[in-house]
């Protein structure tokens, strides 16, 4: 026995040695072909084999053996997929979600293999699953809490270090090809000596009672949010920008929370009805939550088609819906909670046959939206001029370049346009397209098309291509107003008499967009920003004549040689 956990822990501190040596390498380098790294494998390996150690044996080497094939197909295709047609690899866009999708799949599934080790049965009763489900949850957390203390003593040492003078120490410490395996070496320590100690089931279901009680508050506010929405609209709810996702967590703390309070079914945490009842209202509240989820997400896609990040999206709504309609369908036909470990085994495959169509080409979210952008151009729901080309080539790896193939020899009226924008797109710089992505603004070769497109009023006048350059270099500056424009539609450029006649003439340039004006001032040189407007307004629709100049409503005052300026008090009305 000494023999067998010499070996295995000599496997944990190899394994963590390298996951950490590669992670780091992978934080110092993010370019060329090593941004390829197949992160999956190379985190979820290693967990699962710290997680499952104690079954140390033939059992568990086949488990990591078929799981490092299925992973590594995983892998290979979405190398294969997002491979750049240039061959210049700039950004695995995909590496974040598909990450989070294969570690919640994982994680599910990894009590069934645990069981299946230690019994070598598939006939495992749902308890045992759930608590060696929540053993894993423990094992984790507490390992989370180790590596906080032990960065916390280290950076202690470093500022003790900087104060006696070794001040190099502190940068060999944090330098990620060092501490990227101080982390893995401490999270892989500190599993391993936790399954050593008897009482971390007891601890967790002490933890898990404690959890239980949260429910029935947190069903309250659900119950309240719902009853107040049809008093305060759903307009009110879409005008925050974030209700999915706030939606998205009350459907997952509700789900926890109901696991941690049921536990496998067996018994009701709840002696009093009436505080039973109330924790059950928030699981018949899951899929009013799943189809708000639904309605808003698909309003997005209608306007704006689909993207990488809707398909992410709604794979986490639908994961979230199975499990909502699952535990409110056995309350209403009074199977509740008996059922909960049938549904969350089903609702646990279910994900799993998921992750492995979107990592695949049966749904693919980037041969999905490919095919999609396509289909609206095509279709006439988006102009030649608004369509992000751009999108398609970097963005959409293979399936966007196959997409974009397949639109230049497509039958369209204005099929010469999009040949000629195609054969722009394709001509753009990868390196400086993808450094005008991190600066947050679009690329130079993007702007032109958008300010060409645009909207200019009065009715004739055009953006000089001396002004149009001189509007494309503007964009690097910090102004919100142009580098929040990704499409012609975004905004309408006016001319017209605001400044005075002290600023270089009266003529300035408006960019307005929704909500917010910019004014800038192009009489000669270089465009300068005067100032800018906000209220209630949006280009769309805007002519000639619904923009114009007024004299201000206040005259400034000077005080002392020092120009200030009368602003309306708030809440006031616009004078009209």
């Amino acid at each position: 026995m000494y023999g067998i956990d010499r070996k295995r822990y000599l496997w944990v501190i190899l394994s963590a040695l390298l996951q950490g040596l590669l992670l780091g390498q992978y934080a110092v380098t993010r370019s060329g072909l090593f941004l390829a790294l197949p992160l999956p494998l190379l985190t979820v390996l290693p967990f699962a084999f710290w997680l499952a150690q104690e079954h140390w044996g033939r059992r568990l080497k086949r488990f990591l053996g078929g799981l490092t094939l299925v992973l590594s197909a995983f892998c290979a295709y979405r190398l294969w997929s997002l491979y750049p047609p240039d061959g210049v690899f700039l950004s695995m866009p995909s590496q974040g979600m598909d990450l989070l999708r294969i570690c919640m799949a994982a994680f599910l599934l990894l009590p069934f293999f645990q069981c299946r080790i230690a019994t070598w049965s598939w006939h495992v009763p749902y308890s045992d699953i759930f608590f060696q489900l929540c053993r894993n949850v423990f094992l984790l957390f507490q390992a989370a809490i180790m590596t906080v203390v032990f960065w916390a003593l280290l950076l202690t040492a470093s500022l003790l270090f900087d104060i006696v003078g070794l001040d190099f120490v502190p940068g060999i410490l944090f330098h990620p090809l060092v501490a990227a395996p101080l982390t893995s070496l401490t999270v892989a320590i500190s599993i391993t000596l936790a399954l050593k100690h008897p009482g971390i089931d007891s601890l967790g279901r002490w933890i898990l009672s404690i959890l239980a009680w949260l429910l029935p508050p947190f069903s309250a506010l659900s119950f309240v949010f719902i009853a107040c929405l049809p008093y305060s609209g759903l307009k009110t709810l879409w005008s925050t920008g974030q209700a999915s996702s706030l939606m998205l967590l009350l459907q997952l703390g509700t789900i926890l929370l109901a696991n941690a309070a049921w536990l496998d079914g067996t018994r009701s945490p709840f002696r009093n009805r009436a505080v039973g009842a109330l924790a059950k209202v928030s699981l018949l509240c899951l899929p009013a939550y799943t189809a708000l989820c639904l309605y808003s997400l698909g309003l997005r896609i209608q306007q704006y088609g689909l993207s990488v990040d809707r398909i992410h999206a709604a794979f986490l709504v639908v994961v979230t819906g199975i499990w909502g309609l699952g535990y409110a369908g056995a309350i209403l036909l009074r199977q509740w909670p008996s059922a909960i470990g049938r549904i969350n085994t089903a609702s646990a495959l279910i994900l799993s046959v998921l992750v492995v169509a979107m990592n695949s080409p049966l749904l693919d979210p980037y041969r999905l939206a490919a095919n999609n952008q396509v289909d609206r151009l095509l279709g006439g729901q988006i102009t030649p001029a608004d369509f992000d080309y751009l999108y398609l080539r970097f963005s959409l790896g293979r399936y966007g370049n196959y997409a974009l193939a397949r639109l230049k020899d497509a039958a369209h009226p204005r099929a010469d346009s999009i040949r000629r924008r195609i054969e722009a797109a394709m001509r753009v710089d990868p390196l400086a397209h993808w450094r005008d992505v991190r600066s947050g603004t679009v690329p130079e070769s993007q702007r032109r098309d958008i300010l060409h497109n645009a909207a200019v009023y009065p009715a004739g006048r055009r953006l000089s291509p001396e002004l149009t350059e001189r509007l494309i270099r503007l964009w690097e500056g910090d102004d919100g107003v142009l580098r929040s424009l990704r499409r012609s539609s975004d905004a309408v450029f006016v001319f017209e008499d605001v400044l005075t006649q002290g600023e270089n003439g009266g003529e300035a340039l408006l960019v307005i967009r929704p909500g917010i004006g910019l004014v800038l001032e192009v009489a000669s040189g270089e465009p300068r920003v005067a100032g800018f407007f906000q209220g209630s307004f949006s280009p769309e629709g805007l002519s000639t004549q619904d923009v114009s100049a007024a004299e201000p409503q206040f005259r400034d005052v000077m005080i002392r040689g020092d120009r200030y300026r009368i602003l309306p008090w708030p809440g006031s009305q616009p004078v009209r």
